[in-house]
């Protein structure tokens, strides 16, 4: 069942009227620009007191921005509703009301699952003091929230409700939309939940308008991240301390000789929050006294805050360690994002370098088109070389892939790693992570790109 809401007067008038004022506001200063053009100086002022970024829609009315609950899927996490929930913040929804469910991502106890989700539905209620939430189901997650709603007293505590590539609507009282692959033709299954398409239509079918704002857009406040560093797939906490580095862009090197931010996370893995430069880079390094492997992160620039930041790790002792060849004489990454590789058709391009050496496509046609991590490092069936065959056990993994690269590493890590890729559909806009060359004997090495471009991420 599906029910469009009505769009809500006041709030559209309002947003009218601002958007003619700063329509005005660009066509005055065009003007001036315009006539200005012959002076040097006028220009550098101009030019400075540009604006970095945009201020978010005004706030939404609460009894329009119900909070939302968010469920993902299999090998999922929070990490699937991060790009949208920047959407939905910059439209004006209050961050806060913005909730996820985070679950074993490898289990398969549903009823366990949607036990889970009453509490976290329950808690919501209270903390907001309402009596409905919307309901947002991600593939395995929309099996979740099915058997949630199948409990009619508990489905009188959804208003609406979105699934997403998974278990059809539901029968019931409760209005739902089902935005699939189909409705999305080339988009792929998790992409489907981080596209701004699949925005679009959540928000107008949640809010009762269309959002004036689907792209990713930097923020004039400053950027705040916080979250989680949880052990994949299962989501239980990293219990760790978490090092912020600053670096260098084009090298993935420390730029200080002290941290950013530092904290020591407990067994939830919570995080934050930690102020960052908007666009700038960073390293995010886990490590604890029971190893001697130090986990480090390199995410995308950070451009609007985040509440659902995910740094996934596991155990020194973990399948992903245990599984990885390693050695003092070459580096093993895992690169990701949440919008699989696509290695057919409109492919992406994924290249990997070594201080500017000749680089080598690892987006090959076994990789697939539901690859979400990708595993890169030396077989040891043949050490040295790169083959750019399936490497054992990562190539058997749900929505992961292993492909057989060897990148020479340094003791001190005194080479860089650059990792360029030409996304699908903008291949115009190259997005680039360069990282040291760690050894991979007592170093694990995260790549994490965006499911949308970034600007000026090189």
């Amino acid at each position: 069942m599906i029910d469009a809401a009505h769009g809500h007067p006041r709030t559209s008038t309002k947003r009218s009227v601002l958007a003619v004022a700063l329509a005005l506001l660009a066509l005055l200063t065009a003007c001036s620009s315009d006539s200005d053009s012959g002076d040097a100086s006028s220009e550098e002022t101009a030019e400075s007191s540009a604006p970095t970024g945009t201020d978010d829609l005004p706030p939404l009315p609460d009894d329009v921005a119900l909070p939302i609950v968010f469920v993902h899927g299999f090998a999922g996490s929070a990490q699937q509703i991060e790009s949208n929930a920047m959407r939905f913040v910059a439209n004006g929804y209050p961050e806060d009301r913005i909730v996820a469910y985070d679950h074993d991502g490898a289990g398969v106890d549903i009823e366990g699952y949607a036990a889970g989700l009453t509490e976290v539905i329950d808690e919501t209620l209270a903390e907001f003091d309402v009596e409905q939430v919307y309901l947002i189901g991600h593939s395995r997650g929309t099996a979740v929230s099915n058997l949630y709603l199948s409990d009619p007293a508990q489905a009188e505590n959804v208003a609406k409700y979105v699934a997403i590539d998974g278990r059809p609507c539901p029968e019931g009282p409760v209005p739902c939309l089902a935005p699939t692959q189909a409705m999305f033709p080339g988009q792929t299954h998790v992409e489907v939940a981080t596209s701004k398409g699949s925005f679009a239509a959540q928000y107008e079918f949640l809010v009762g308008e269309a959002p004036e704002v689907v792209d990713i857009v930097p923020q004039n406040d400053p950027v705040e991240i916080s979250g989680r560093a949880v052990n994949f797939p299962a989501n239980t906490g990293r219990e760790a301390t978490l090092d912020v580095w600053a670096i260098d862009p084009d090298t993935g090197a420390r730029t200080e000789d002290e941290p950013h931010a530092s904290e020591e996370l407990g067994s939830d893995g919570e995080f934050g929050p930690i102020e960052l430069e908007n666009g700038a880079h960073y390293e995010y390094a886990l490590s604890s006294d029971a190893s001697e492997i130090v986990h480090h992160l390199y995410l995308q620039p950070y451009v609007r805050s985040s509440n659902f930041v995910r740094l996934l790790s596991s155990e020194p002792d973990g399948p992903v360690r245990t599984n990885t060849n390693t050695g003092d004489d070459h580096s093993a990454l895992v690169i990701t994002r949440m919008r699989e590789w696509h290695s057919e058709g409109d492919a992406d391009v994924l290249q990997l370098s070594v201080d500017g050496g000749e680089p080598v496509d690892v987006i090959t046609d076994f990789v697939g088109n539901d690859g979400i991590g990708l595993h890169v490092h030396d077989d040891v069936a043949t050490p040295g070389e790169t083959t750019l065959a399936a490497l054992p056990y990562f190539s058997e993994q749900p929505f992961q892939s292993g492909i057989d690269v060897f990148l020479p590493a340094s003791p001190d890590a005194d080479s860089t790693i650059t990792a360029t890729n030409l996304p699908r559909g903008d291949t115009g806009r190259p997005q680039t992570l360069a990282v040291p060359n760690w050894p991979s004997s007592g170093h694990t090495v995260s790549l994490v790109f965006t499911d949308w471009p970034v600007d000026g991420a090189a």
